[in-house]
């Protein structure tokens, strides 16, 4: 697994006794970090990466956008972990693409 966090170890440590609670960025550059370490590859908004045509995206980092924090609708999902790391709870990881099935086995020794 990647490592996902995005607050320096003692920024980390302060922000323990906030597990569980509910995270929202403190600005842009905090947003996508969080967004580079959780969002990018992750299962739930792949179709809208590939073709925003496809569909809305996830819908959990569509109203992170919309709401505050302290709104009863802004997802749980973004939460302060036990380690004080933000982070999504319902981050699923992309499986890895079909194998094109014209293409030989490097190991096997065919399709």
């Amino acid at each position: 697994m990647t490592d996902r966090a995005i607050y320096p170890a003692d920024l980390a440590t302060a922000c323990t006794k906030k597990a569980g609670q509910k995270y929202q960025p403190s600005n842009g550059t905090e947003g996508w970090c969080f967004i580079e370490a959780w969002c990018v590859d992750c299962a739930r908004d792949a179709a809208h990466r590939a073709d925003p045509a496809l569909g809305d995206g996830c819908a959990i980092l569509a109203t992170t956008m919309a709401l505050r924090v302290d709104d009863e609708d802004y997802p749980i999902e973004w939460q302060f972990g036990p380690d004080g790391q933000p982070r999504c709870t319902a981050f699923t990881a992309e499986g890895m693409p079909e194998r094109c099935h014209h293409t030989d086995d490097l190991f096997g020794g065919g399709s």
